[in-house]
């Protein structure tokens, strides 16, 4: 299992007055092309973002960044104002580096609070009319995270903890075992579970939270390839649950996932690195509680549990698979 603990560094831009965030320098500059709204250059940042992921999977890279200039990125910064001001930044002065965007960290007035949440909407309504440019899956994520929630930020996606359940369920459908002699209901919800304990599992979705101020607008751009990478992992492990017996997994669709599970790991895509700092310094002991959690779901998502996940799937579905021959 690749470590994380090395990563040091985030991507941060500016639309206007909000910042973006991501580990990702793609996809952060993909959120800027999205607000500024020329076409091509958006349809060569997706690219971008898509090639970031190819070159990973094809040179099975697993060190602890991308490529920060993929080849299909090769599109001049000058086009773009806001790209060029994409910056690499050390992870504990996020939260200071992202006052920038509102008149050097100082908090608005409350004269122009009016004005400042009217320029943020206006903000947010212009990335996601431009977002239905590209690939409406974008939109989607753009959608979610462009939006204050009333909930607070989670500094680990939620997303997560369905990810298991959400694979095994399109699995079952895809070759329609519900209807079979043998089909267990009660085993596979007990194998869509995810594995953390409960209380890392609580700590995710509940205490891990932060509520940002009215002056502190932000996008976490991770978002984006935290879908990308989803999807990408979801439909190689469909294809390895496909082959029923372990054996005939191929080396390819092994290393595949492992792949992906490594650029996950590494880049800490599940993270919204923003609330992440808050959150830490806003909580004694936050770092090592931060670690803790973070070093569990390393350890979902490392190659050990997936594949040992996968093959306790197959021994429980070839009984079923076996009516059939």
């Amino acid at each position: 299992m690749a470590a994380v603990s090395d990563m040091k560094t985030v991507w941060i831009g500016f639309m206007d007055i909000v910042p973006v965030i991501g580990t990702v320098k793609e996809s952060v500059e993909l959120v800027l092309a999205l607000y500024e709204g020329n076409k091509a250059v958006i349809k060569k940042k997706e690219k971008a973002l898509e090639n970031t992921m190819e070159v990973s999977l094809k040179t099975h890279v697993k060190k602890s960044t991308l490529p920060d200039k993929p080849a299909a990125a090769a599109v001049a910064t000058t086009e773009f104002s806001g790209l060029k001001n994409v910056t690499e930044v050390r992870m504990e002065n996020i939260i200071e580096y992202m006052g920038k965007g509102s008149k050097k960290g100082t908090k608005p007035s409350q004269a122009h609070q009016g004005e400042r949440k009217k320029r943020v909407e206006d903000i947010k309504c212009k990335v996601l009319a431009n977002s239905h440019i590209i690939n409406p899956k974008f939109n989607q994520d753009l959608g979610e995270n462009l939006k204050r929630s009333k909930r607070g930020e989670h500094v680990f996606n939620n997303g997560i903890l369905k990810f298991h359940y959400k694979v095994l369920t399109d699995f079952i459908h895809k070759h329609r075992m519900n209807p079979l002699q043998g089909y267990d209901q009660q085993a596979m919800d007990e194998l869509g579970r995810h594995p953390l304990p409960q209380s890392t599992a609580t700590e995710i979705q509940t205490n891990m939270v932060v509520f940002f101020d009215n002056n502190e607008d932000y996008v976490d751009a991770n978002a984006i390839p935290f879908g990308q990478y989803c999807r990408a992992l979801h439909d190689a492990l469909l294809v390895v649950l496909g082959h029923i017996n372990p054996n005939d997994v191929t080396d390819e669709d092994g290393t595949r996932v492992e792949t992906l599970l490594n650029d996950m790991n590494n880049l800490q895509i599940y993270v919204d690195q923003a609330a992440r700092q808050k959150w830490i310094d806003s909580n004694p002991g936050g770092q090592a509680r931060f670690e803790a959690v973070r070093q569990q779901v390393s350890d979902m998502f490392s190659r050990g549990h997936v594949f040992n996940w996968c093959h306790r799937v197959m021994r429980q579905v070839e009984p079923l698979f076996n009516q059939r021959s």
